[in-house]
């Protein structure tokens, strides 16, 4: 006797048999049990997942001798030819070979002929996204008024390509893909009946592999019975797949966190030489990382991809949260970009070079490295806060005393290498100019320079601006201020109405705790004015007015000034 495959031989005959599909079998067994029967059944999903299966038990439960059920026979005349093809009233058509409009008419010919044997004709066309805009049009009018006798069962891949008419004149069910323990769980059982030797491992190996798809393991497992002589081995899978043991996956994640460039290239020698299939490999250190983002975030792991616990734990502890996201869209970078290198070993290897330079370039972000970095910086953050406390009240004291000055603070060393990392966290984490300088006021008060507030007006205001060292909105909203007043030891600013929207209770402390230095001898009002005298109006005036004044000069001198900014010396002549 012939060989069987296994997706032919093990092939679901009802709807008990269906794995993972649970909720278009109550629906389908639901309607059928109480007549409830539509003419125009869609089915949807990936590849393998059983579109066409449930569409044949479907069939057969229509035209079973024994009624319309939801748990056809599987024995008589009608049900044994379904299930081999030769039943004359079930029409099947693949539609990728006639996509043309005169195929789709002479198909629907006989739609009005009542069936030969069966209670129902049915038309199960599989890939329907493959007609043409012209059969789709000759398909509408059938589709929707079918005889009683007549059920289509249209079955695809890619729903968002079927014409809107089409859909809405059928009840669309969507197939999900199957998960890792559905399908691995399905070959055990095969296999124990089939009386196959085989290792755990090599099964959740192919269910990995086969990605959702049921079929896509079926044809997997009979290829690894070949090449395994009949057994299911895990080392021989492995090597099938063109994949490697996940500890070597493991150990090139620790070589790039570690910065060893050395041993980093010798592995990647190593895996070429194992001639290993790149695309798995980049898809096996995807799922690493997320399993230690999983175990960093929601103390939690996936599982699917059994790689050694202990490894992970290790990673989530060691490597900072924003690498592990950075690495994980490198990877998947690397991935999207295969189709388009000039080999999938190019993709791979630039994904491990981005990896180890943006490690060099960010100042050693995410790596063990950085978190001693960051651990050194907040020691010193902490005790510059000790300093800034200390100078605080020798501050207070002395302005009590002369009523006139605040205190000027130390600088505190390591402030360059906290904002440095603050910065480069920012860039990975994609926050944009829009952030206030969030530098603690015990931290801020080391390193701005003291100014001297009761000799604050408006005239000096602008000079100060200069030197007070705000960033992103809240420097915006001390450009749009006018100093009204200065008196009993109010600061009155004005903000300007048309840019108020940079005040906010952030960017206001900001403000303040630049300006006050963390004194106590002062406070800081706001209010609102109708164009204000603010230094960016000034600014946008200077700015205007020597602009009037270009207009009026020779186009090259304008260009110099422009360009070079130039200015004009007025001399007279003889001078």
């Amino acid at each position: 006797m012939n060989y069987q495959v296994l997706a032919r031989k093990y092939r679901p005959q009802n709807f008990q048999e269906i794995v993972g599909q649970e909720h278009v079998v109550q629906a389908l067994v639901n309607g059928l049990e109480n007549n409830r029967l539509h003419h125009a059944f869609l089915f949807t999903g990936t590849r393998g997942v059983g579109k066409t299966t449930i569409a044949r038990v479907l069939a057969k439960a229509l035209n079973c001798l024994e009624g319309v059920s939801g748990n056809p026979c599987g024995v008589c005349q009608h049900c044994q030819e379904i299930k081999n093809g030769e039943f004359i009233d079930l029409i099947e058509v693949d539609a990728a070979s006639r996509t043309g409009v005169d195929d789709t008419r002479s198909l629907l010919e006989n739609v009005q002929y009542s069936p030969n044997k069966g209670q129902y004709k049915i038309y199960l066309i599989d890939e329907v996204h493959m007609f043409s805009k012209s059969s789709f049009n000759a398909l509408l009018k059938t589709l929707e008024e079918p005889p009683e006798h007549v059920k289509f069962l249209l079955a695809t891949t890619e729903p968002d390509k079927l014409p809107v008419t089409v859909l809405s004149r059928c009840l669309q069910f969507n197939l999900k893909r199957l998960t890792q323990k559905q399908i691995g769980d399905h070959l055990v059982s095969l296999l124990q009946r089939e009386s196959v030797a085989y290792d755990d491992k090599a099964i959740q190996l192919i269910a990995r592999v086969a990605d959702g798809s049921m079929r896509d393991s079926l044809s997997l497992l009979d290829q690894s019975l070949a090449f395994g002589a009949g057994q299911i081995k895990y080392d021989e899978i492995r090597s099938m797949l063109g994949t490697i043991e996940q500890s070597h996956v493991t150990e090139l994640l620790q070589l790039i966190s570690a910065q060893d460039h050395s041993g980093t290239v010798d592995k990647m020698e190593w895996l070429n030489d194992m001639s290993v299939d790149y695309t798995q490999l980049l898809e096996d250190l995807c799922l690493l990382l997320h399993e230690i983002s999983l175990v960093q975030t929601l103390g939690r792991v996936a599982g699917g991809a059994q790689f050694d616990m202990v490894d992970v734990k290790n990673f989530a502890k060691e490597l900072q949260a924003e690498s592990i996201q950075w690495y994980y869209q490198l990877v998947i970078k690397a991935l999207a970009d295969i189709k388009y290198t000039p080999s999938k070993k190019i993709s791979f290897e630039m994904a491990i070079i981005r990896m180890l330079t943006f490690v060099n370039s960010s100042g050693a972000v995410g790596t063990q490295a950085v978190n001693n970095t960051n651990q050194q910086t907040q020691t010193t953050a902490q005790n510059g806060n000790h300093s800034a406390q200390t100078a605080h009240g020798k501050a207070t004291n002395t302005a009590k005393t002369t009523d006139t000055s605040i205190a000027k603070p130390s600088t505190k060393p390591g402030t360059a290498a906290v904002n440095q990392v603050s910065e480069t966290v920012d860039h990975v984490s994609g926050v944009v100019d829009d952030k206030v300088d969030a530098t603690p006021a015990a931290e801020k008060t080391q390193q701005i320079v003291s100014h001297d507030l009761a000799a604050l007006t408006a005239e000096n205001w602008p000079v100060t601006f200069q030197k007070m060292q705000l960033r992103g909105l809240a420097r915006e909203l001390a450009r749009n201020l006018e100093l009204l007043e200065n008196t009993g030891n109010v600061i009155t600013f004005a903000v300007d109405e048309a840019n108020g929207n940079f005040m906010t209770d952030k960017t206001k402390k900001a403000v303040e705790d630049e300006l006050l230095a963390g004194s106590d001898l002062y406070s800081i009002k706001f209010v609102m004015k109708n164009q204000a005298n603010t230094i960016a109006r000034m600014a946008a005036q200077e700015q205007a007015k020597k602009q009037d004044n270009s207009d009026n000069l020779d186009p090259v001198v304008a260009g110099l000034q422009h360009q070079f900014g130039a200015q004009i010396i007025q001399n007279k002549l003889g001078d």
